[in-house]
């Protein structure tokens, strides 16, 4: 005669927790470059979900694809600062001690997490790449991520998106 029923909600960690951008636009392509490196200074991991490059040419090239890989850190200082924009204008800012720069030098680690090959041709069919890795790349405090040029110059102008969260609450 006694009966109850049970009713359990869920939702994805990302709908709870803040997501950010940060982006760089029109960096001038050099051998080796960190075009867009992010620092986690804070006590909270930072989880990578989702990164957009593109190129665009500032010449006549042909034949020539870049490429770009996407790496951990252990350290990044110096280069130029970069905005980190909340999705949500009602979101808190991001944690202090989480910044981002451009031409930033980093001690990369580990394997590349991301490689990304666009083509600065002017009648290149890859213009731009969206990449959503299958789980999120977690930066934990006093780490660091970066997307790298390889050891080849090229010509062109590089960009990229990197959406991010801050696990505020934890998977």
């Amino acid at each position: 005669l006694d009966s109850y029923e049970e009713v359990q909600l869920s939702k994805h960690i990302e709908t709870v927790n803040p997501i950010y951008v940060v982006a760089v636009s029109a960096s001038a392509v050099a051998a080796n470059k960190h075009h867009l490196s992010i620092w986690n200074g804070s006590t909270y991991r930072i989880r990578i979900l989702e990164i957009i490059v593109g190129m665009h040419n500032t010449a006549a090239v042909t034949g020539y694809k870049m490429q770009f890989l996407a790496y951990r850190a252990s350290a990044i200082s110096g280069g130029t600062a970069l905005t980190i924009d909340k999705l949500d204008p009602d979101d808190p800012s991001p944690p202090s001690g989480i910044s981002a720069s451009t031409g930033a030098t980093v001690t990369v680690t580990g394997i590349p997490l991301a490689i990304f090959t666009p083509n600065p041709e002017e009648t290149g069919g890859d213009s731009w790449i969206n990449f959503k890795p299958p789980k999120a790349i977690v930066i934990k405090p006093s780490t660091g991520f970066t997307i790298q040029q390889y050891a080849t110059a090229g010509a062109g102008l590089f960009n990229a998106v990197v959406y991010f969260s801050v696990e505020g609450i934890k998977p």
